[in-house]
């Protein structure tokens, strides 16, 4: 089953920016992300091993920054 918990499209400074990801990047060494619309959405488990791919595209008038990651939730063997 496949579940829709986020998205987002904002414009923003890089300092906003820097402190989103890096907040973001604290939950994932922490082993669970909270992203959601609802505050009683529970946390996706982060588990090793992380699959990722960054690409860097850059051209004469802009950039795009794709940063793509994917992990099981559940430890390898945990009941479903």
């Amino acid at each position: 089953m496949v579940k829709h918990v986020f998205d987002t499209s904002e414009r923003a400074t890089r300092a906003l920016v820097a402190r989103q990801l890096h907040a973001l990047a604290d939950e994932i060494a922490a082993g669970q992300v909270q992203l959601g619309y609802d505050e009683s959405q529970s946390p996706t488990a982060v588990v090793d091993p992380l699959d990722v791919t960054v690409d860097l595209r850059r051209n004469r008038s802009h950039a795009d920054f794709t940063l793509r990651m994917r992990w099981n939730t559940q430890e390898a063997g945990a009941p479903a």
